[in-house]
């Protein structure tokens, strides 16, 4: 396919993509185009006929069969942003979601930064966004993050690193912090609250590429929230705050359980989509 131009190759991507049912093919195929060969926005806009080398342009064709294929872009161009930040991302974590920086908003409200050294865990950090998130708009705190999944605590690892927040965080191998024994100021956590009935609704990018231990929670999408209740109660500060997230129609739910382990529900906040995404509890 020597010779093929940017109009080219995109038009053919475009084709390829919209009959694989992807969302937003034209955005999608230009990104992954100007990933492989390494071009701006202005390039594809203004210089559609530029002729693609042929490095590029089989890159892109293997990035664009994989694509059809529904793997997710973030897989393919390796991140994916997440409070303007860059997060490392493979198949051993979820992929960081826009409606979880919810939790981050409401954690930096609930939280003084005049309090001092403020301390933070993640319970299931996958690839370390909350924790990250946090610890980047406050400079004094420290965090732990914890997860079952030794493979997601190295991506975690890694993008503490990339986001020079390193040496203010551990990462610990830990069913829900069961073995911790510290205390902290807050405790974020985004756990698993698809119902396993609910599998066959699910996008391929999402059932076939991410880790299922990080998506389902037994058959009604709440046996996460009744194994960390407990958890969170015991390694919460008095006066700390937890920020949890939810999903869709979960809240009210997760409040009684939360309640039945002796936390008390302060707040919720909806997403931008509209839904209640995240409760605020405290003991």
């Amino acid at each position: 396919m020597s010779g093929t131009s940017i109009a080219a190759a995109l038009k053919t991507a475009i084709g390829k993509l919209s009959k694989a049912g992807v969302e937003n093919p034209v955005f999608e195929a230009r990104l992954l185009l100007r990933h492989c060969a390494q071009l701006v926005l202005s390039d594809i806009i203004t210089d559609p006929g530029r002729i693609l080398d042929d490095e590029s342009l089989d890159r892109f064709t293997a990035l664009m069969e994989r694509r059809a294929k529904r793997e997710p872009v973030s897989h393919l161009v390796g991140q994916r942003e997440f409070w303007s930040l860059p997060f490392v991302v493979t198949p051993d974590v979820l992929d960081p979601r826009p409606v979880s920086e919810t939790l981050v908003e409401v954690a930096l409200d609930h939280i003084k930064p005049s309090t001092g050294n403020i301390t933070v865990m993640d319970l299931g950090t996958g690839s370390g966004c909350l924790l990250i998130a946090v610890l980047s708009e406050l400079s004094q705190a420290r965090g732990v993050g914890v997860d079952i999944s030794e493979a997601a605590l190295m991506i975690a690892q890694r993008n503490a690193q990339i986001n020079s927040v390193d040496d203010r965080t551990a990462f610990l191998t830990s069913s829900w912090g069961c073995d911790v024994t510290d205390s902290f100021d807050l405790i974020l956590s985004n756990p698993p609250y698809i119902a396993e009935t609910e599998h066959g609704d699910l996008e391929p990018e999402v059932s076939v590429y991410e880790p299922a231990t990080a998506l389902f929670a037994g058959e009604d999408g709440l046996s996460a929230y009744r194994e960390i209740a407990p958890e969170i109660f015991r390694l919460l500060n008095d006066e700390g705050a937890a920020v949890i997230e939810c999903g869709h129609r979960q809240m009210w739910a997760v409040i009684e359980i939360f309640a039945q382990a002796g936390l008390r529900h302060v707040e919720f906040r909806k997403d931008l989509e509209g839904i209640e995404r995240c409760g605020v509890f405290r003991r």
